[in-house]
């Protein structure tokens, strides 16, 4: 039993609870054969009903890329490159692909620019739903057959990508990134994410900011761009939740390719806008009763504790190392830490 107690409490309460929830659901959907809820008077949506905004800034490495794999999955016409003052080739390539290009001068942001593109070619009046895909994001061939068929539930406000880590022929030093990167999206989306969005809790705190594809009269009345927010992703869900526009749908198969940072300057730049945008969103938002925030209440705490645990960690070894490694015993936490606990509970049960 302590073993058991062990693991929970290395891994996560948090964490470890939707992770059971995610094998039940597994075994749910592999068990229970239920028909999908269906709009019998709504037509089923076509990719004819779709259309895709990809904000860039100078992705002149990647556009054709993402855009030829859009071309994949949707007509050309319904694709609009949104440049946000690229000073490179940006425009020069996403025009000659023949999609819909706007040259944004000047800069707008992100979060701007979607809404720029959104009234300028009247797209929520168009389509039935907007994908939005970041400039250095392919969507998979399989994309919006299996996503589109979601749709036909109306309750489900959005769809909700799996994210994969592009590979490259990466250095030793990139690889520590990539690496940590990929492992980290396997435990967050599966461990997490797949217990989160089932239809029977729906509680999940992040739709991911590119390769998600929202209904337009969902994404009508969400507020993109908030003044003051660094990134538009975690209000835009918290807003889902807030205005009960309906769940969000996500299935493992549903995914795309993705460019992690591959060097401690872009993984900290990176993780400062992730970790200020959600605090961000916390404020601005605020707490409201539901089952969204209790869930996401609990992460809080969790994530609140264990940031305590890792400020406070070197001086733990510095303890280990004047004591001659003595257990340590912390009152509430732990009765008999030892730097063996350390290792195996922080580094080699994180990787």
């Amino acid at each position: 039993m302590v073993y058991i107690i062990s693991f929970f409490t290395l891994a996560g309460y948090s964490f470890s609870f939707w992770m059971i929830v995610g094998v039940i659901r597994f075994f749910y959907e592999k068990l229970v054969q239920q028909e999908p809820k269906r709009d019998i008077r709504a037509q089923p949506m076509t990719v004819k009903d779709v259309a895709a905004v990809i904000p860039a800034h100078n992705e002149a490495y990647s556009i054709r890329r993402t855009i030829r794999a859009l071309k994949r999955v949707l007509p050309r016409q319904n694709i609009y490159v949104a440049s946000d003052y690229s000073t490179d080739k940006t425009v020069i390539y996403a025009r000659k692909l023949g999609v819909q290009v706007a040259d944004i001068r000047p800069n707008l942001g992100k979060a701007k620019a979607i809404v720029y593109m959104l009234k300028r070619y009247k797209l929520i009046k168009r389509y039935k739903a907007v994908l939005i895909n970041d400039a250095d994001r392919e969507i998979d061939k399989n994309y919006m057959k299996l996503a589109l068929p979601l749709f036909q539930d109306p309750k489900a406000a959005v769809v909700a990508p799996h994210s994969n880590p592009r590979w490259y022929k990466y250095t030793w030093w990139e690889l520590l990134f990539i690496t940590y990167r990929f492992r980290l999206w396997r435990v967050v989306q599966y461990g997490m994410r797949f217990g989160q969005t089932w239809k029977f809790t729906n509680v999940s705190y992040i739709v991911p900011g590119s390769l998600c594809l929202y209904r337009t009269r969902v994404l009508k009345r969400l507020t993109i761009d908030v003044p003051g927010l660094i990134i538009e992703d975690f209000n835009m869900t918290f807003e889902v939740h807030k205005k009960k526009l309906g769940y969000i749908a996500y299935d493992p198969r549903i995914f795309g390719w993705e460019q992690d940072p591959h060097n401690l300057k872009d993984y900290i730049r990176q993780i400062k806008r992730w970790n200020l945008g959600f605090w961000q969103t916390v404020k601005h938002n605020g707490i409201w009763p539901s089952m969204f925030w209790f869930s996401t209440g609990s992460f809080i705490l969790e994530l609140l504790s264990y940031s305590l645990f890792i400020i406070f960690m070197p001086g733990i070894l510095v303890y280990f190392l004047l004591t001659n490694f003595a257990p340590l015993h912390l009152p509430f936490i732990y009765a008999t830490l030892t730097v063996t606990d350390i290792v195996i509970g922080v580094f080699v049960m994180d990787y």
